[in-house]
C-alpha cells in the first residue's frame, strides 16, 4: 500500500474536494455516504454547564476530523485531515441512557454537505477509507460558546490559548468564558450502507474549572437581602494553553485574579429558605488549600463575609482535588448558609457528598459569676438568667431589654429569647446585662426587665470583660466588641452596696447587755434607677428610716449606693431604752471618713459598747476583697 502524504485542508478546500477530485466526481452520487456528527455534552463530575448543560441553537462545534489508519507499534497515522464546523439546530438534547448528566444531539449540520469520501483521495472500492482498518477519527474538538481564543488554534496539534474574564456577573458572560473540548476518539471504520449516514460521535466536556457558591438565607435574612449581593472568587488563574487531544492545560499567566460571579435568580431550598446560586469559570490548576481565602460575599443585607477553605471542604472535594489544584470539568460547589455574621459552609462535589464546617449565627454569651461573692464563690446553674441590652457605638440603650438569656446546664450555654444576631459585619456593639441575686436555692441569678433599684434587692450589672477578640485584639472591660462567631464574654458585678453592722461588748464589768438591741439607719435613700451603660445608680427622692432587728441579723443589708449626708445617723437602742447615736459620715476607714457608699463594696461597721466607753470601727470590704479598717467614737443621746 502506498503511503499517502499528510494533507491539512481548510474547510473551504475540503468542501471543494467533493466536486474537484477526479476519483470522487466519477463515483455514483448514491454511493456517497453523508458524514454526520453526533455530539454529547458530559458534565463529568455532576457539574452543570454554564448555561443549561446543553448546546444551544446556533452553537458552533469544531471537530478536527482525520482519515487515519493503524500505525505499526500502535496508534494511528493521519492520511488526510480537516477542521470541520457543525452548527447546532433547534432540537432539544436528550439524555444518554445509563449516564448521569450526559446529554446528546444529532441535530448538527456542517457548513456545507459533507461526505465520508471527502476524506479520501479515491472513491474506488477497497481503497483508502474502504480499506480494512482505515476510518475517520475525531482528533479533537472545541466549542467556543461565543468566546474567542486568545491565541489562534493550531490545527495540527489542537493547541489554543484561552483567557477567562475577571467579571462574569452579566448574564451570558460566563458562557463566553466556558471553553468546551473533546479529546482524541477511536476511529470509526467505513462500514456503512449506501443509504445510511456515517456518524462520528464526539463527546465534549468542560475545559474550565467551575465554581458554584449557593447562598442560603439563614436566621435573620430574607430573600430581598440578595438584591445587591456580590460574590467574588479569589486566587483564580485566567490564562492558559489548552491541548484538546491529550487533554491537558498549561497555565500561562503569572498573575492571579479575582472573579466576580454571576448570580442566578433567587429561589428556595427544600426547607423553604431563600437561596441564590453564584457561578463562574476559571482556567484550571488554581490552588485549593486549607486556610485559603476562597470567596468574599459583599452586601448581603448590609453584611460582608469571607469564606475560607477548610480541611473539611477539601475532604468533601477529594475526587476533584487530586493535587490541591482545580481540574477541568469539575464544579467546586459550596452551599453557604448565612446567619447574621456567622457562616455555615457545606462543600459539595461529584455525587453531592457533603461535609459541614459549622458556625453559629446567633450571638452567644459566657458569664463570669464565680467572683460575685468573696466568701461564697458561685457558678452558673441551670435556669440562671439575665436581661441583655445591645447598642451600637454612638447610640443609647433602649428602655427595654434586647433579649433574655437563660443558661442551659446541659449544653453549658445561654439561649436567647428572642434570638439576636450581629446586624452587619462591620459595626462594633456594646453589651450590658441586668439580673438579681436569685432567692431560689441552687440558683445564682434571675433576669429583671426594668431599670429600677431598691433597698434589699441585690442587683447584678453585667458588662463585657477584658479579653482578646478574635484571639488578637485587646478589648478593655466594657468596650464595644467586634462581630464574631465566638462568645461575647460577660462579667457580672454587684450594682448595690452591702452594709453589715456588728454590735460587740466586753467580757468584764463594763460589758453591755446586747439582748434585744436594735439598730436604726436614718435619712438614707432607698430606691433609684440604674444606668444600663455604666452600672451607676441614681438615687430616687425617697429618704426613709430603716430599723434592723437583732433577731433578723444586721448582715448583708443591700443599700442604694449614695453620698451619706450629715443627717444620716446610725442609732443603737438597747432593751433598757438606752440609745447611742453616730453621725454616719464621720465613721472612718483608717484615717479617711466614709462619706459615700460605692457600688460593689461591702461596709462593715463594728460597734463596741461598754458602760463607760463606746468604740466604733468601720471596715470597707469590696465583695471581692478587703480594703481597710478604722475607728470612730459614738455620741451619747
Amino acid at each position: 500500500m502506498t503511503i499517502k502524504k499528510y494533507i491539512l485542508l481548510s474547510i473551504s478546500t475540503l468542501m471543494l474536494a467533493g466536486c474537484t477530485s477526479e476519483d470522487i466526481s466519477n463515483a455514483p452520487s448514491d454511493e456517497r455516504i453523508p458524514l454526520r456528527l453526533e455530539a454529547t455534552l458530559s458534565s463529568g463530575c455532576a457539574v452543570t454547564r454554564a448555561v443549561g448543560n446543553q448546546f444551544d441553537e446556533k452553537d458552533e462545534l469544531l471537530s478536527y476530523v482525520r482519515h487515519v489508519r493503524p500505525k505499526d507499534g500502535g496508534g494511528y497515522e493521519s492520511v488526510q485531515a480537516s477542521l470541520v464546523t457543525f452548527a447546532k439546530g433547534a432540537a432539544a438534547m436528550t439524555d444518554v441512557e445509563g449516564k448521569e448528566n450526559v446529554k446528546q444531539t444529532s441535530d448538527l449540520a456542517p457548513g456545507e454537505a459533507l461526505y465520508w469520501d471527502d476524506f479520501s483521495e479515491s472513491a474506488s472500492e477497497d481503497t483508502d477509507l474502504r480499506t480494512k482498518d482505515h476510518g475517520l477519527q475525531s482528533y479533537y474538538g472545541y466549542c467556543y460558546n461565543g468566546g474567542n481564543p486568545s491565541t489562534a488554534l493550531v490545527g495540527a496539534t489542537g493547541v489554543l490559548g484561552w483567557n477567562t474574564d475577571d467579571d462574569q456577573s452579566i448574564g451570558g458572560d460566563m458562557k463566553k468564558n466556558d471553553l468546551l473540548w473533546s479529546k482524541t476518539q477511536d476511529l470509526v471504520t467505513y462500514d456503512h450502507a449506501k443509504d445510511a449516514h456515517g456518524t462520528l460521535t464526539v463527546p465534549y466536556t468542560h475545559a474550565m474549572s467551575k465554581f458554584t457558591i449557593v447562598l442560603v438565607a439563614g436566621d435573620g435574612f430574607k430573600a430581598e437581602d440578595f438584591s445587591s449581593t456580590k460574590v467574588t472568587l479569589h486566587g483564580m488563574n485566567s490564562e492558559g494553553a489548552f491541548t484538546a487531544p491529550t487533554p491537558s492545560v498549561d497555565v500561562t499567566g503569572a498573575t492571579l485574579i479575582d472573579v466576580e460571579m454571576f448570580g442566578n435568580e433567587t429561589s428556595t431550598t427544600n426547607d423553604s429558605k431563600p437561596c441564590k446560586a453564584y457561578e463562574a469559570v476559571a482556567v484550571p490548576k488554581a490552588t485549593l488549600s486549607s486556610g485559603k481565602l476562597h470567596a468574599t460575599i459583599n452586601n448581603l443585607g448590609g453584611n460582608n463575609y469571607k469564606v475560607y477553605l477548610s480541611d473539611e471542604i477539601l475532604k468533601a472535594w477529594t475526587s476533584g482535588v487530586a493535587s490541591v489544584e482545580s481540574e477541568s470539568g469539575v464544579n467546586y460547589k459550596l452551599t453557604v448558609t448565612l446567619n447574621k455574621q456567622a457562616v455555615n459552609v457545606v462543600a459539595t462535589l461529584a455525587d453531592w457528598n457533603s461535609v459541614s464546617a459549622d458556625g453559629t449565627g446567633e450571638i452567644q454569651f459566657t458569664a463570669d459569676v464565680t467572683t460575685i461573692d468573696k466568701d461564697n464563690a458561685t457558678s452558673l446553674a441551670n435556669g440562671d438568667s439575665f436581661s441583655l441590652w445591645m447598642a451600637k457605638e454612638g447610640e443609647s440603650y433602649s428602655d427595654d431589654a434586647t433579649t433574655t438569656s437563660v443558661y442551659n446546664g446541659t449544653d453549658k450555654k445561654f439561649n436567647n429569647t428572642p434570638l439576636i444576631y450581629w446586624p452587619n459585619g462591620s459595626d462594633n456593639y456594646y453589651f450590658r446585662a441586668l439580673a438579681v441575686k436569685s432567692a431560689t436555692e441552687g440558683k445564682t441569678m434571675d433576669a429583671v426587665t426594668g431599670k429600677s433599684a431598691a433597698q434589699g434587692t441585690d442587683l447584678l450589672w453585667g458588662t463585657t470583660s477584658e479579653h482578646k477578640g478574635n484571639g488578637t485584639i485587646d478589648y478593655a472591660e466594657g468596650a464595644a466588641v467586634n462581630p464574631r462567631t465566638g462568645d461575647v464574654p460577660l462579667v457580672f458585678k454587684h450594682a448595690m452596696s452591702n452594709v453589715v453592722i456588728n454590735l460587740t461588748t466586753t467580757t468584764d464589768a463594763s460589758q453591755v447587755d446586747l439582748t434585744g438591741a436594735k439598730v436604726t439607719l436614718t435619712n438614707l435613700y432607698t430606691d433609684g434607677t440604674i444606668s444600663i451603660a455604666t452600672g451607676a445608680i441614681a438615687h430616687g427622692e425617697n429618704i426613709t428610716t430603716t430599723a434592723l432587728d437583732k433577731s433578723a441579723g444586721f448582715n448583708n443589708l443591700i443599700m442604694i449606693p449614695q453620698q451619706i449626708s450629715n443627717d444620716a445617723r446610725l442609732i443603737v437602742t438597747l432593751s433598757d431604752d438606752t440609745t447611742y447615736s453616730l453621725q454616719l459620715n464621720q465613721c472612718k476607714n483608717g484615717e479617711e471618713a466614709i462619706t459615700e457608699w460605692v457600688r460593689g463594696n461591702k461596709y462593715t461597721y463594728t460597734i463596741t459598747l461598754q458602760k463607760e466607753d463606746v468604740k466604733f470601727r468601720a471596715l470597707v470590704e469590696a465583695w471581692k476583697e478587703n480594703s481597710g479598717s478604722g475607728n470612730a467614737t459614738l455620741d451619747w443621746d
